[in-house]
């Protein structure tokens, strides 16, 4: 049985709600942020980035954005709904087309394992996230969470989304529509659906979760009349069947090889993998069990070799746990991807030339190219209660910052 729950959202008024809502802060250039910010005064990049003046204290940016958002709603740029609302949401990009329910999760149902995890987060942000929630007081953009093809629930949002949306813009070649779900009718079925649903899977949005949940407990400490209905319980989150969602592969960049020459570290991975050098024409992954590699301005196709152990639980068969117990540790001595500085990751749908680009100019060493992990991979891992690496998985939909936001406080 999993629970979701219709919530207050506070939400750009109609009129402004195509120059309100933004793509998150890290699927922008800083140019890009800049330019919008200067030319687009209701863009929620002015709230996300309204404590940019004060880099060398975190606290005072949490304090900057919380005030730039309450200027936002004191200016009506904002309203909030009257009664608890289910919003239908779907998202049409590159001829793809999401739909799903923006709701609120449970906390303590994530603490339970009803909600599970399938992926590594990483400690510092976790941390940052939470104090963000602290200060801030409010979910800007949801955590994405899956379970399996319902087909009731399919027929639902079918029916609904053939009525007049509350929301229906188009941004960067992304059409958003959005519908409201009040009447007891309506929130009735869908809380029942999911009540016949055993468990849910976090698509995307491990840290806000995570942070969520350390908040919450922190909450608890503090309240000795806590309840479990405190706004604290819960976060803001977009369930889609799985079905509804698009996975993409997340790359790996390093910036460093150990100390090993181009020759020596070659020569480290030809114990493991067969290798196939490809120049400079460019050659990803075609199917799992096959890594591209980017170094010296060149690429290469690694196959790890048919005698090679790679162990048969759904974690350790999974290409990016190759890379991890084959190459990044040993060979490249780095073993904690929460924390070494020295890995970066970068979601697959950027241009390939970026990844070259970070190589060329020496800023990375090398990087590392994989093929895009299934769901049904990611439930198997998560069904047994273990994690991949962080940064697994890019998938899409992507959702708005500032579209819907669920707050802390009211």
């Amino acid at each position: 049985m999993s629970t979701i729950k219709p919530f207050k959202a506070i939400r750009p008024v109609a009129d402004k709600v195509a120059r309100v809502a933004s793509h998150a802060v890290e699927r922008y250039s800083a140019s890009t942020i800049q330019n919008i910010i200067a030319s687009n005064p209701h863009s929620f990049l002015q709230v996300i980035n309204a404590g940019r003046v004060y880099k060398e204290n975190y606290t005072d940016q949490l304090h900057a954005i919380k005030s730039k958002f309450e200027e936002f709603r004191n200016n009506h740029v904002f309203e909030q709904d009257k009664e608890p609302c289910f919003y239908i949401y779907r998202q049409t990009k590159d001829g793809r087309s999401h739909i799903g329910i923006i709701a609120l999760a449970s906390v303590e149902e994530y603490e339970k394992g009803t909600i599970k995890i399938h992926e590594q987060t990483l400690a510092e942000r976790e941390k940052k996230l939470k104090e963000y929630l602290t200060i801030c007081d409010f979910n800007a953009e949801p955590v994405c969470l899956t379970h399996p093809y319902h087909n009731d629930l399919h027929l639902f949002l079918t029916e609904r989304s053939k009525g007049v949306p509350l929301y229906n813009f188009e941004a960067d070649n992304i059409q958003h529509t959005v519908w409201k779900v009040s009447d007891a009718e309506g929130l009735n079925k869908i809380e029942s659906v999911f009540k016949t649903i055993p468990n849910l899977y976090i698509a995307d949005g491990h840290h806000r979760a995570a942070s969520s949940t350390l908040l919450a407990r922190e909450e608890r400490k503090r309240n000795n009349s806590h309840s479990g209905t405190e706004a604290y319980n819960f976060f803001m989150a977009a369930f889609f069947a799985d079905t509804e969602l698009t996975i993409f592969n997340f790359d790996r960049m390093v910036s460093t090889l150990n100390n090993h020459t181009h020759e020596s570290f070659f020569k480290e991975l030809e114990n493991n993998f067969e290798i196939t050098h490809c120049g400079k024409q460019v050659c990803k992954p075609s199917s799992a069990k096959e890594i591209s590699l980017y170094t010296d301005k060149q690429w290469h196709l690694l196959k790890i070799k048919e005698h090679i152990n790679i162990g048969a639980d759904p974690v350790s068969s999974l290409d990016v746990s190759v890379l991890s117990n084959f190459i990044l540790g040993p060979i490249l001595n780095i073993t904690d991807l929460r924390n070494d500085k020295r890995i970066s990751f970068i979601p697959g749908v950027k241009d390939i030339e970026e990844i070259q680009n970070n190589v060329d100019t020496g800023k990375m060493k090398a990087a590392f190219c994989l093929y895009p992990i299934s769901f049904i991979e990611l439930k198997a891992v998560a069904d047994i209660d273990k994690e991949m690496p962080p940064k697994s998985t890019w998938i899409e939909p992507k959702f708005e910052s500032g579209l819907l936001i669920y707050s802390l406080s009211c």
